[in-house]
């Protein structure tokens, strides 16, 4: 039997890509479009999507029922297409996301969203710990400066880190790559 992977795109809602009160994330435009590659050929080659969905506070950006709250139009789900709604960073506390993929089979995980030190590394760990195999798109995670580090520096060090950790980085081209030699031959 073949090992299942599955996509999880987690919080790229409206709200990242700006005018919702925060500005855009770092490359936002880069983060979109790789996020976007993968979801297609996650479609096209049958492999499972889940996407995750940041459940914030009153007057926060990803504020619950808001207008950034919902998930950018590009990335809006199937109708098939989990999504798991959360309030923690790690996309595993307190959800049914664990479940969901042990529904769909999933051993491996390929991950792309937002924010690389919150929600993407608690995510990624997370399922390192629940003992999933955890592909990151390297050029597929972003954030915002803070008032220490450029956001591609805090970028630069979650990458190192998680990759120590046991994360799998690649590119998202070549984790596209990936996703395609999954598709079923006729």
């Amino acid at each position: 039997m073949n090992e299942v992977t599955a996509l999880l795109l987690v919080d790229l809602q409206n709200a990242v890509f700006g005018g919702f009160g925060i500005p855009p994330a770092h490359q936002a435009d880069l983060l979109l479009r790789n996020a976007s590659a993968l979801l297609q050929e996650a479609r096209a080659s049958g492999v499972p999507v889940v996407h995750v969905q940041h459940c914030a506070g009153t007057g926060e950006a990803l504020e619950e029922g808001a207008p950034g709250w919902p998930i950018a139009p590009r990335l809006l789900p199937a109708v098939s297409e989990r999504v798991v709604q959360k309030r923690a960073s790690n996309a595993f506390e307190g959800t049914d996301l664990h479940a969901v993929l042990q529904e769909l089979g999933a051993c491996t995980i390929v991950i792309t969203g937002i924010q690389s030190e919150l929600c993407v590394s608690a995510t990624c760990r997370g399922a390192l710990g629940l003992g999933y195999a955890v592909r990151l798109a390297q050029d597929g995670h972003s954030t915002w400066p803070d008032a220490a580090r450029s956001a591609g520096e805090i970028i630069a060090a979650q990458n190192e880190a998680l990759e120590r950790e046991g994360v799998l980085l690649s590119s998202a081209e070549d984790l596209v790559k990936g996703l395609r030699a999954k598709r079923p031959v006729y």
